[in-house]
Order: C-alpha cells, then structure tokens, then sequence
C-alpha cells in the first residue's frame, strides 16, 4: 500500500532535471512553499501530476544580472 502512494511522488533529482534548474534550487523553492513539495523525513517529493501542472507554467529565470552604467 505505501510503495503503490509512493509510486505517484519523484525526489527532487528528478524534478530538477525536468525543471532544467539545479537540485538545491528545486530544494530551495521547495522551503519557500514554490514548488509544491512535501517533506517525507530528510527528502522532499512532489506529486508526479503536480509537477506536470507546476512545470507547464514554469518559466526558469536566470538570478538578477548586474546593471551596466
């Protein structure tokens, strides 16, 4: 019963990977509640169909850039 509900989640390698971002960032939203992420002990997991609706409307961007004078 635990394995067939832990089938649904993916850890946060995989969800780095198809976000394209690197795994601390997909674990850094993850804390900060943008990414919708449970923690389960010291991993975190997202929901399979919540990560497909999460990355149609993700739009990796890149950190603040310096201003050039």
């Amino acid at each position: 019963m635990a394995n067939e509900i832990l089938e649904n989640y993916i850890g946060m390698d995989e969800v780095s990977r198809r976000l394209s971002i690197h795994i601390e960032s997909a674990r850094r939203r993850a804390r900060q509640g943008r990414l919708p992420a449970q923690r389960l002990g010291n991993k975190w997991l997202v929901h399979k169909d919540e990560l497909e609706e999460f990355a149609r409307r993700y739009n990796p961007r890149r950190g603040r850039r310096p201003i050039r004078p």
